[in-house]
């Protein structure tokens, strides 16, 4: 039995959010014209404080990420998920069938024109690339460090764009293969949004990553981007474009930036903080008020963020609708503590999930982060060295996570994955999705998996969708084409030159 204090917490900590944000969905539901999201006319800055404060409020966050309902980790459960209703729920749907057609003709693409996605935050990371040298009142090492964070935060932006409406990275095609609107000025008024090529558009991520390298300091916050992000970004652009070798040089440059840290940096240790059996332990993340763990760090606290991407996913129709697959469920050894961020019961209820599948808990209110992070770090330089032979280096990478995260002998990274090249990368790809399911970062591996000769068969291109019972009854292929999102109909309408995808 909850007590009072424990109830009056909940109501002010879950639902008042919520009322705030069912107050929200009519603005955010209501779109305006395409070149309507992004502000009218010139923001105005004149001083270099002014840019940095533009710099500062330009956050990269998404609401309802479109790769959480896409990942082969994800299942589905009936009744619920014909019971969805709405517009919001109704991409949810068609981005889980794989379908062709995710927005309606009249409507615009979230991913790209909502208020907090890719147009307005290239507008604004442009502006102060374009304009901060110009500035007054700064001096000549103040802008060139807002320029570089501008630049890196552009970057990550179009990397996002880049996974999310274009074909996976193929270095035999990437030079014809159809890419995204290289976006470099902040000008209102531009209606061309002609696609460039797909290799044009990784190469203006790699160079704006490359460009501010040296002109960025340590982590000092974590919404604020550093070297160490610019490193992080670099590999995992590299690794999008399976260049392992690119993609160990920059995560192990990464690893370099951590004692120059000015926060605190470190992972947390899941036997303690995720220990339902001890939740007056000290740091414990217990108890769970009923919509996620009460004291789970917000992002600006977690020492293992280094810089916090927020994906809204919480739609409370939706709660027991997306669950992480029975596949994904065999992956996890009963002692491994991640199991405590999911809970296999619907919400409000003793009934439980059937193949031992789960819903996610955690992050309903504050999302999910899919930005850089420390347990990330380990896991890209594992694979990294995996794939090139480095066997005991990623077995000791790998285990510094999982110790963190299982108790006792499960810990240790079992011999037979250990015992060659191909069993270890294996093994680090499920790893990942212990760690990161249903939060849309395995999207990002299905992608360059997919293009993987060795690894393609490590992604499940069919999604399910299950009964009461537990019994399969209805399935959705994943096509090639379906890897990049539809424009659709409206943007195209009102874009000069944007062609859409297949």
């Amino acid at each position: 039995m909850i007590n009072h204090l424990t109830d009056m917490k909940i109501f002010k900590k879950y639902i008042l959010v919520t009322t705030l944000f069912m107050a929200m969905l009519p603005v955010i539901s209501c779109k305006k014209e395409f070149l309507e999201v992004i502000p009218k006319g010139q923001t105005i800055a004149i001083t270099t404080a002014d840019y940095e404060k533009i710099l500062n409020a330009n956050f990269l966050a998404t609401s309802f990420n479109a790769s959480v309902y896409r990942g082969d980790e994800v299942a589905g459960l009936q009744p619920y998920f014909n019971s969805l209703s709405g517009l919001i729920n109704r991409r949810m749907q068609r981005l889980f069938r794989y379908e062709d057609r995710v927005y309606d003709a009249d409507q615009l693409p979230d991913e790209i024109t909502d208020e907090n996605n890719y147009i307005r935050k290239l507008y604004l990371f442009n502006k102060v690339i374009n304009e901060v040298m110009d500035s007054q009142g700064g001096t000549e090492v103040q802008k060139l460090a807002l320029m570089a964070e501008a630049k890196a935060g552009r970057a990550i932006c179009n990397f996002m764009f880049l996974s999310d409406f274009t074909k996976p990275y193929n270095a035999t095609t990437a030079a014809t293969d159809p890419g995204i609107p290289n976006l470099t000025i902040a000008d209102v008024t531009q209606k061309d949004f002609k696609r460039e090529t797909l290799q044009q558009g990784y190469d203006l991520v790699l160079k704006d990553l490359t460009d501010a390298l040296p002109d960025l300091g340590v982590i000092t916050h974590r919404r604020k981007i550093s070297k160490l992000v610019a490193e992080f970004y670099l590999a995992r652009v590299y690794m999008a474009m399976n260049n392992y070798p690119e993609a160990k040089s920059h995560i192990d440059a990464a690893f370099m930036e951590i004692p120059a840290a000015v926060i605190p940096m470190e992972l947390y240790d899941y036997s303690v903080v995720l220990n339902p059996e001890d939740q007056e332990a000290p740091g414990s993340w217990f108890p769970d008020g009923g919509f996620g763990l009460d004291n789970e760090p917000l992002a600006a606290d977690n020492t293992e963020i280094i810089y916090n991407i927020t994906a809204g996913w919480f739609q409370f129709q939706a709660v027991d609708v997306f669950v992480f697959s029975p596949e994904t469920a065999n992956l996890y050894d009963p002692m491994d503590r991640r199991l405590s961020l999911y809970t296999p019961f619907e919400i409000f209820s003793s009934v439980s999930h059937p193949n031992g599948m789960r819903r996610r808990t955690s992050g309903f209110f504050t999302g999910i982060d899919v930005g850089p992070s420390l347990p990330d770090m380990y896991l890209m330089r594992a694979e990294c060295k995996a794939r090139a032979g480095e066997l005991t280096s990623a077995v000791a990478d790998l285990e510094i996570l999982r110790e963190k995260r299982i108790s006792g002998p499960a810990a240790a990274v079992p011999s037979a994955a250990a015992a060659s090249q191909q069993s270890m990368v294996r093994f680090i790809l499920d790893e990942r999705i212990r760690e990161f399911a249903i939060t849309g970062l395995r999207w990002l591996d299905m992608r360059r998996l997919s293009q993987d000769p060795l690894y393609n068969d490590h992604v499940n291109y069919t999604h399910r969708i299950y009964g009461a019972n537990g019994q399969e009854v209805s399935t959705y292929p994943l096509k090639q084409e379906r890897f990049a999102l539809k424009f659709g109909e409206r943007m195209l309408n009102e874009s000069n030159g944007l062609e859409d995808n297949p």
